[in-house]
């Protein structure tokens, strides 16, 4: 394996990426809209508008940031990718020393707004911590999922050749 890569986003969570969804699917409606509902709409203005529609969503959607490795030439690269064009640039990867996974949990809730749902509750994430010769981490990934999070800490601690630790509320 020669490169790892992390992406920041989350597609069904409320924010800009569930936005650039909800334009998808207005486009997709406008384009039906015609053949769905007798208007005097010409389907040209509908398909018009539809794609309108479908092209913001998917700019919105394929615009995230991330972390990709090269381990083989020891670089990395922090990059911000819009449309898929990676737009960042590569630097020397530091000695990673230590791959740490801890689990964190906080309380969520929504702010009330009269409108939405008021949902509350604890959420658990899983971090990577990778830790270079600083008491800080150099990075931080951050998981929904405890097996995606040992399985990506793996992978990392082997190619970069460092010690794995497992928090013991992980075990």
């Amino acid at each position: 394996m020669k490169n790892f890569d992390y992406k920041r986003r989350k597609l069904f969570s409320i924010g800009p990426h569930l936005i650039g969804l909800l334009f998808i699917t207005a486009g997709l409606f406008a384009i039906a809209s015609p053949v769905i509902f007798k208007s005097e709409i010409e389907p040209e203005k509908a398909i018009l508008v539809g794609a309108a529609a479908i092209t913001i969503g998917l700019m919105v959607v394929t615009s995230y940031s991330g972390t990709t490795f090269n381990f083989e030439e020891k670089k990395v690269k922090e990059y911000t990718s819009f449309c898929s064009y990676k737009i960042g640039e590569w630097s020397s990867l530091p000695d990673i020393l230590l791959v740490k996974v801890v689990s964190h949990s906080y309380h969520a809730t929504n702010t009330p707004n009269g409108i939405s749902p008021t949902f509350s509750g604890y959420v658990n994430v899983y971090k990577v911590l990778l830790y270079a010769n600083h008491p800080t981490p150099e990075f931080s990934f951050l998981y929904a999922s405890n097996a995606q999070a040992m399985k990506e800490a793996k992978l990392l601690a082997t190619h970069l050749h460092a010690e794995l630790e497992i928090s013991d509320l992980m075990v």
